[in-house]
């Protein structure tokens, strides 16, 4: 049997793979290719799925992301890191991998799957969970994929998922990713090492996210690499994970702060699709972090670069390396408030009367920074 690990990075297009192997499970199935379940929830859809077939939508979480799902677990084990709550009524790690190797052993697969974002934790919790994992399947081959994308271009993305899920943070342009560089949000080399380390075997691939969008996307790229023979007839990704256009995350964030919880995520829900009521500035236009900060993100992220691309076995891992230290044409500030703007009481309407109330309040003072 092989293996194929997929294990990340956020934001590169994890959720929409995940969503796509598990709508498809009965096909790949088929073709000799298992993503398993690991607790009741993803077993009892199995057993619905063998009755009436794949069908392309979004499944809960513990069906899309039962990986994800097994690699918090295990972290969660052996640190004070929490499960987040999305998972819910999970059973313990040897449980989990025990339902795997019993589906491998009833089903026989030439093929596993283990695909999560959450993997790339392992390596800053702990290094060994790589090999406890793979110990797991003493007499399988493996092979390695990882999806890596330029940092700033990513704490952008992973930031605003954090402020999409109501965490508290801070604006990126005051400073608040210095946070995440001691992390693997910007030391991708904490991120990978440990994989690249103790991953039986040499197939192992580290792809820059630029090329895997020139290729066709994450389902795509991922295919070519995985060392695995898929179907031919498999349903496209439905889409999921969407994010928070940039000219309208400040206020979200902002919203966090103040509104209730259930409140905060009806204003988040609301500006997600505000893009198809109002014209917002596209999100390739407005600077998140201004010249000074890219320029220490450009020099903190050097040394980690020079050893990502000796690992990839690439004379630049992202060739466009020095876009970093290039400022978009629209300061963020500029773009909410070009955004506030268009959030009149007649567009806000839907909304309950304090989220309006908010939004109001913000129209009435939110000011760009001066120049």
């Amino acid at each position: 049997m092989h293996i194929s690990l997929y294990i990340g990075h956020h934001k590169v297009g994890s959720t929409s793979l995940q969503v796509y192997l598990s709508q498809n499970f009965n096909k790949l199935l088929d073709a000799g290719i298992l993503y398993p379940f690991t607790e009741m929830t993803g077993a009892a859809a199995a057993l619905a799925r063998s009755r009436r077939g794949d069908t392309a939508e979004v499944l809960p979480v513990n069906i899309r992301e039962p990986h994800s799902a097994l690699a918090y677990r295990m972290m969660a084990e052996v640190s004070d890191r929490k499960v987040p709550q999305q998972f819910q009524m999970l059973p313990s790690s040897h449980q989990m991998m025990h339902a795997i190797r019993a589906q491998v052993e009833a089903l026989q697969p030439t093929g596993l799957i283990l695909c999560s974002e959450a993997f790339t934790n392992f390596g800053s919790v702990e290094p060994q969970l790589v090999r406890r994992l793979c110990d797991q399947f003493p007499k399988a081959t493996f092979s390695l994929y990882c999806a890596l994308r330029r940092p700033d271009d990513y704490m952008v993305s992973w930031h605003g998922q954090r402020i999409k899920v109501s965490e508290p943070v801070s604006p990126l342009r005051e400073g608040a990713w210095a946070h995440y560089a001691p992390t693997i949000h910007l030391n991708f080399r904490l991120a990978v090492e440990a994989w690249l380390d103790l991953v039986p075997g040499q197939h192992k691939v580290l792809r820059n996210y630029g090329d895997i969008l020139k290729a066709g996307g994450s389902e795509a790229d991922y295919i070519a690499h995985s060392g695995l023979a898929f179907p031919k007839d498999m349903l496209p990704a439905v889409s999921a994970n969407k994010s928070l256009p940039l000219a309208v995350t400040e206020i979200a964030r902002r919203g966090n702060a103040v509104l209730s919880t259930p409140d905060a995520h009806r204003l988040i829900r609301f500006l997600q699709a505000v893009d198809g009521k109002i014209t917002l500035p596209h999100n390739a236009d407005v600077e998140m972090f201004g010249a000074a900060h890219r320029k220490n993100i450009f020099n903190e992220f050097l040394p980690i670069h020079d050893w990502l691309s000796r690992a990839a076995g690439a004379e630049a891992f992202f060739p466009d390396l020095n876009q970093i230290l290039e400022c978009r044409t629209m300061p963020e500030t500029e773009a909410v408030r070009a955004a506030l703007d268009q959030l009149t009481p007649e567009v806000t309407a839907p909304l309950p009367v304090s989220v309006r109330d908010f939004i109001a309040q913000e129209r009435a003072r939110f000011a760009p920074l001066q120049p």
